[in-house]
């Protein structure tokens, strides 16, 4: 069961292009805590290079049926998988960050993160 999470990890970090940013704020990142609940604060300081958003922080969230999600400061909640998606949320390509290459910077990052919120209490 293990091998076969890792391997799905792998692809979604492959599927989702590995891009990423030469000019982060953050060079240094800062490890996101255990998490101990669904949602979780997260922000460019917790992924440095690989952060994918325009916009600094934000928050993660496991919704219903492993739904991954991230809530930005406007307010607004983008889908960070296909279950978010087909869901309902919105796509979270307008605030998805360009790297060096001018491909949209991998989401692998960030919704590895995401996922992790959905095993908290099961």
């Amino acid at each position: 069961m293990a091998s076969a999470l890792t391997g799905l990890a792998l692809l979604a970090l492959t599927a989702c292009g590995g891009n990423s940013r030469s000019d982060p704020d953050t060079k240094d990142p800062v490890p996101l805590p255990s998490p101990t609940a669904t949602k979780q604060q997260i922000s460019e300081k917790n992924l440095g290079y690989t952060w994918p958003l325009t916009v600094d922080h934000g928050t993660a969230e496991c919704r219903k049926g492993d739904q991954a999600v991230i809530t930005v400061p406007d307010g607004t909640t983008y889908a960070l998988n296909d279950r978010a998606r087909h869901a309902g949320y919105s796509d979270i390509d307008p605030v998805r960050v360009s790297g060096d290459s001018g491909d949209k910077v991998s989401l692998g990052s960030l919704l590895s993160k995401t996922l992790k919120l959905c095993r908290v209490g099961r």
